[in-house]
């Protein structure tokens, strides 16, 4: 099964159903990225992975901006287009129908490790940006605290899976989540510097409890996970607000 196939099954079938605890869960990731974003009046807004539309809607309110969002999913594009989002039905692994510098600003939440070529996106991403546009990206943290210990036990890390079809490897976590490749907020930054932006700010966020678990769980997991959240390199997810460095378009190339 290819990637992308896999992509467009677990975000029409099974995020669908997941999407109001998946929020719950990144509210706190949700007001970092909304922080991050400027004023756009009469702007533009791209949102890579846009879903239903709910965080799109959310920075449209906030930028004044108009916000586009492209999705593998059709059934959440069309959830998307009710929220007054301009979305539309993109694999964004095999085209990115944009122009070069039409957009003040991208969002790409959790997007770049289902991604099978993430320099390629990120390139795509630094062309359609206009001159000092700036990308805000999210990715859950391989080296968040607790899978430093899962590793050192000899458990499976979260956020990396062996099987497209089975979790293995770790018993306190009951299925994959998609992911193709696996980020740090060093190899994070670094690729992003490598494709043609300027760093500008990080920030850690913790996963927070979505009613999954009894509630005083929760609570010593929110707190615990708040309190290493303070340093992004443990935190369990990497916000990162960077810059389109330079005029012109993105020729970086892995192979140089």
């Amino acid at each position: 099964m290819e990637p992308s196939e896999y992509n467009k099954i677990f975000y029409t079938h099974i995020f669908d159903k997941k999407s109001l605890g998946y929020y719950q869960s990144q509210k706190r990731k949700i007001e970092i990225v909304l922080n991050f974003f400027e004023k756009h009046r009469n702007g533009k807004i791209l949102d890579i992975g846009c879903g239903d539309g709910f965080i799109s809607s959310l920075i449209k309110d906030i930028t004044k901006a108009e916000v586009y969002g492209v999705d593998i999913s059709r059934s959440s594009v069309e959830k998307a287009r009710k929220k007054g989002i301009k979305a539309k039905v993109v694999n964004i692994d095999k085209k990115f129908p944009f122009k070069p510098n039409t957009f003040d600003a991208v969002f790409c939440g959790d997007i770049v490790e289902h991604i099978y070529d993430s320099e390629a996106l990120l390139m795509k991403i630094y062309n359609i940006l206009k001159p000092e546009g700036y990308l805000i990206v999210s990715v859950p943290n391989i080296a968040a605290w607790y899978n430093r210990f899962f590793l050192l036990v000899g458990l499976m890390p979260i956020w990396v899976e062996s099987s497209l079809k089975a979790y293995t490897g770790n018993p306190f976590i009951k299925e994959g989540v998609g992911h193709i490749h696996a980020f740090t907020e060093r190899s994070l930054k670094e690729l992003l510097q490598l494709t043609g932006f300027k760093i500008e700010s990080v920030k850690g966020s913790p996963i927070l409890g979505d009613g999954s678990f009894p509630s005083w769980i929760e609570k010593v997991w929110n707190f615990t996970d708040s309190i290493f959240a303070k340093k992004p390199s443990l935190s369990s997810v990497v916000v990162v607000k960077a810059r389109k460095a330079k005029k012109g378009v993105s020729n970086y190339s892995p192979n140089k």
